[in-house]
């Protein structure tokens, strides 16, 4: 299956034969908690993305049932023809991107900017150009764009304090507790359980029906508006691409693979363009996920698949009722909310101000980028993240023209390999 470049594996046969045989605790248990602990915490990130744009509930429903099933599916197909944990989602930065510019477009424009993302991503792999375009960026540049991007959610955080101070330290105070005594335990869910006790405790919890319904997909035709295709299109194409596609490649070598990079990038791109009609913003190779089913504790090196599996499995689930688990974290205050969405960006943003700021390079580029992002200026419709990206490399190659020319591809970053399944430990 060599055509437009993908990279043969073994083939969907063999992973189907020898799945069941290589199942073990390590790879099910911690499968399936990748799968609950990224789909569940995830959800509300969506939510805040959708809310910025007041959109209504059955495009919120459709979003969501269209990216988790749509990221399970890429993870069971990736992981079985390859038989590598490589695992299927949807972008967490891109949704936070989004929401800076969603309100600026009516939202089948906006699902046009998704659609033009998607054509980017495949494109890249089918041409085998991915390895030039990212190179001509850089990439503490982009990180530093997606730094500032998260920077102004994860700080509502602090805001939470002042509004519900009691409800915002005991849900901190779980994050602590799981991250030092329960270990086993992802430090966000601990977040979020305290966080609900913390709320009943309170009198704060609005106690609805949980609705069990199916989450059912809403048909969405694009809308070609240039200035959307701009300021959506281009950014999340690179976020899914150096965000989300290096991590997982760069998590494949660490663990001593070869990972099919073209077959990464064009099934993201696949992804990106189906999931557009049914309102999700892209389907792609996740780098966290994808580094959490590639843990010593899923197993034995190829046997790890197996943990991408049951991921893929429980994160389509999750999608599938979208509905119960929002009915859930609708009980919770707004607080209570920006408390568990504060602490899972945190990690992603202390990642993303290392791995720019901290490589001691472009710090000029990086300063602009990081800025513009967090600003949220719009110029000409266009959003501040697609600026901070054009802003940062082009004062990079005015004022650090020796970094830029001494830069390396990300391909060839040892850093992104080692500290990719690191980084999704404390993200987690």
């Amino acid at each position: 299956m060599a055509l437009f470049g993908w990279e043969k594996g073994p083939g969907l046969a063999s992973g189907i034969k020898s799945f069941w045989g290589d199942q073990c605790f390590g790879s099910v248990s911690n499968g399936i908690i990748d799968g609950l602990a990224f789909g569940i915490i995830a959800i509300p990130l969506i939510q805040k993305a959708a809310a910025s744009a007041s959109l209504p509930p059955e495009i919120l429903e459709s979003w969501l049932v269209t990216v988790y099933v749509g990221g399970g599916l890429l993870s069971i197909f990736m992981a079985l023809y390859y038989k590598l944990p490589i695992v299927g989602a949807w972008s967490i930065p891109g949704a936070f991107a989004l929401a800076q510019v969603l309100g600026n477009y009516t939202f089948n424009e906006a699902v046009g900017g998704f659609f033009t993302a998607g054509v980017i991503v495949f494109l890249l792999g089918i041409t085998g150009t991915i390895k030039l375009l990212v190179s001509k960026i850089p990439v503490p540049v982009m990180m530093a764009m997606v730094a500032g991007t998260l920077f102004g959610w994860g700080a509502k955080l602090v805001s939470s304090f002042q509004t519900a101070p009691v409800i915002s330290l005991i849900g901190v105070a779980g994050y602590v507790i799981s991250k030092k005594v329960m270990k086993k335990v992802p430090a966000v869910v601990g977040t979020m359980v305290f966080t609900l006790i913390g709320a009943i405790v309170m009198g704060q919890v609005n106690f609805v029906g949980i609705d069990w319904s199916i989450a059912k997909p809403v048909f969405i035709m694009p809308h070609f508006n240039f200035s959307a295709c701009l300021s959506i299109g281009i950014p999340l194409a690179l976020l899914v691409v150096c965000a989300e596609n290096m991590q997982a490649i760069g998590v494949q070598i660490a663990i001593g693979r070869k990972p099919p990079v073209n077959a990464m990038t064009i099934i993201s791109g696949i992804g990106g363009m189906l999931a557009p009609f049914g309102g999700g913003h892209n389907c792609n190779i996740a780098g966290p996920m994808t580094a959490w089913a590639a843990l010593d504790e899923c197993g034995d090196v190829d046997k790890r698949y197996v943990a991408a599996v049951w991921c893929g499995i429980v994160f389509a689930i999750t999608g599938i009722f979208a509905k119960a688990t929002m009915s859930l974290l609708n009980m919770l205050p707004m607080e209570a909310t920006n408390v568990i969405v504060g602490l899972v960006l945190m990690s992603m943003i202390i990642g993303g101000l290392e791995d720019s700021f901290g490589t001691g390079k472009f710090k000029f580029g990086n300063f602009a980028s990081f800025t513009i992002a967090v600003s949220g200026v719009a110029f000409f419709g266009i959003g501040s993240a697609f600026w901070a990206l054009v802003v940062g490399t082009a004062v990079t190659l005015l004022l650090e023209k020796k970094d830029y020319d001494e830069m390396k591809s990300v391909f060839d970053d040892p850093h992104f390999a080692a500290t990719a399944i690191e980084d999704t430990v404390d993200a987690a």
